[in-house]
């Protein structure tokens, strides 16, 4: 008897072209639309608008004057186009796997300010990394942790205030935290690092690594919903000492910093990258070296249609 093979071949890259009649529109592609987040672009300005149907029942609707990215959750059958512009093409391309269970734009931000979004919406938000630890001589030292992260569904008045976690900022001996990451009332905190090893930002974030213990990467923030496209952040890794770099914890989101083994480049700790992972700790036998700066946090934000 047969095994079923439990793997699915990835989706993507998939992609539709159109371009829209001298009208402008509305202009219907029929074809089968796969669950995932679509990038959509066009060329030739003006309000492009995308309704998303599974038979004739209505799932969501993108819009924007530049490339819109919009997370589709369930599968399509058609998608019907217009814009305040004729004759314009557009392109429709799969770019990643379904960022939650609801149908909406997706927005991503960096930066502290107030996004202004109004509406019923599912986030996730990360705080900012900590840096790896410096210092001088031949002594192990910590990675930084990461910072926390948090899913949660709120209803937007386009009054909430964002606050973004800045990294910390590595040096010798670098035991500098990460900021709290705060939206809608909540709070995913910094990572830390004092002590042995470097602590995971509250809640769910990922402890940088030791002497004698690897980094770890932090939860995948699913309290209400899954958001499994993201990924996860991770810890910088510690100095052991050992002869190679150590990695960092973490994918997706982000990907703490290498700890500097005794080959290291300048025994000086790697920064992390991307959002909310640590920094990597220095280590450079009897000279100095300076640990890895922290990555600031983000908020990923799904608004529903």
């Amino acid at each position: 008897m047969g095994f079923a093979n439990p793997f699915t071949q990835n989706p993507y890259p998939y992609a539709f072209a159109v371009t829209l009649p001298t009208t402008g529109g509305p202009y219907e592609i029929v074809e089968s639309f796969v669950s995932g987040v679509y990038t959509i672009s066009w060329s030739g300005g003006g309000t492009l608008n995308a309704d998303f149907y599974n038979g004739s029942t209505y799932i969501g609707t993108a819009t924007g004057t530049s490339s819109i990215t919009y997370n589709l959750a369930q599968s399509a059958t058609k998608c019907v186009l217009w814009t305040t512009v004729a004759g314009i093409s557009v392109v429709i391309s799969l770019t990643a796997l379904a960022a939650a269970p609801v149908s909406g734009v997706l927005y991503t931000y960096t930066a502290s300010g107030t996004p202004g979004l109004v509406g019923d919406a599912y986030c996730v938000l990360v705080g900012g990394g900590a840096a790896g630890q410096g210092g001088n001589g031949n002594v192990a030292r910590a990675g930084g942790g990461s910072g926390g992260i948090i899913s949660f569904r709120v209803t937007l008045t386009g009054t909430e205030t964002l606050t973004i976690g800045a990294g910390g900022v590595g040096g010798n001996p670098g035991q500098n935290p990460g900021g709290n990451s705060t939206f809608a009332g909540q709070t995913a905190g910094g990572g830390t690092n004092i002590g042995a090893f470097g602590g995971a930002g509250n809640p769910n974030g990922g402890n940088g690594g030791s002497s004698a213990n690897n980094p770890t990467a932090s939860s995948a923030a699913s309290y209400l919903f899954s958001f499994f496209s993201q990924g996860t952040t991770g810890g910088g890794a510690g100095t052991p000492p050992q002869a190679t770099n150590p990695p960092g914890a973490g994918s997706g989101i982000g990907t703490g910093g290498t700890g500097a083994g005794t080959t290291g480049p300048g025994g000086n700790g790697g920064n992390g990258t991307g959002y909310g992972s640590g920094g990597g700790a220095g280590w450079n036998g009897a000279g100095a070296a300076t640990g890895g700066n922290g990555a600031p946090g983000v908020l990923y934000v799904v608004l529903v249609a």
